[in-house]
């Protein structure tokens, strides 16, 4: 007999005597089919997948898991646990919670996508028999990438009261390359797209920047009387949303020699 296949028989009992003609009655037994703990918890997926975006507030809901037991009763009742394991050499449990009646999975702290992209963890899923019978699934989740950082200028490096200048000769055609503005965005996609832009400039006319490789060129002609020192404002932006921005300084000395510059 299997209780999750018929869980209870009406079965009829005709007793008939030899006279003619014959009597008979019957009876009526209900049958009903005692449960064992037989069936072990089936997660509705076989994995689950979800995303959650960096910086969240700690408690956040990431998904939720179900799991289904075809018993009945205490055999049936399902409970939900973590399997203990690391995460970035923390256990996980300082990570991530769940709830072990709804399967209501949550994050305990804010995910860094720059820190953590992605990881994996096991839920089991157990019943209430003696013994109790238990299935795992695998969870994967993936941190989605916010702009919570700034473009990061590494050239030129910036020190302040620093006078070191580009030198760009009196001699410079169009198109002369002064110097490159390199920078890094350590978010991802999008959000590390970055593009220059001249902000300020002793002389507007005389100068360019590349909006996407950062090269700062000559415009025009340089002439004898372009002045020596010349100052460059950029600002370095990413295609984030809201977009965030760095700006760098630069100076340039337009001059044939050295002590010119000095």
């Amino acid at each position: 007999l299997d209780r999750e296949q018929t869980t209870e028989y009406n079965i009829t009992i005709t007793a008939v005597d030899g006279g003619n003609p014959p009597l008979s009655s019957k009876e009526i037994l209900n049958l009903k089919i005692s449960d064992v703990n037989d069936h072990a918890p089936q997660f509705e997926q076989e994995s689950y997948n979800a995303f959650i975006a960096e910086n969240n507030p700690p408690s956040t809901t990431i998904l939720t898991v179900k799991a289904i037991d075809m018993d009945w009763g205490p055999n049936a009742k399902v409970s939900y646990f973590l399997i203990d394991g690391d995460l970035n050499g923390a256990p996980l449990a300082s990570y991530i919670s769940i709830n072990s009646e709804s399967g209501v999975i949550y994050a305990e702290k804010a995910f860094d996508y720059e820190q953590l992209k992605s990881f994996k963890m096991q839920v089991k899923a157990q019943d209430g028999g003696s013994p109790p019978l238990s299935n795992n699934v695998t969870v994967n989740i993936v941190i989605q990438d916010q702009n919570d950082n700034a473009p990061q200028v590494l050239y030129p490096v910036q020190t302040g009261a620093s006078v070191v200048a580009e030198i760009v000769p009196r001699a410079a055609d169009v198109g002369y390359l002064v110097t490159k503005v390199v920078a890094v965005d350590v978010d991802s996609g999008q959000n590390a797209w970055l593009s220059y832009k001249l902000q300020k400039a002793t002389d507007r006319a005389l100068f360019e920047v590349g909006l996407q490789n950062g090269e700062i060129r000559t415009v025009r002609q340089v002439t004898d009387k372009d002045a020596v020192k010349q100052k460059l404002t950029v600002v370095v932006e990413d295609n984030g949303q809201p977009s965030r921005s760095a700006v760098v300084s630069i100076n340039v000395a337009v001059a044939d020699s050295f002590p010119e510059v000095l």
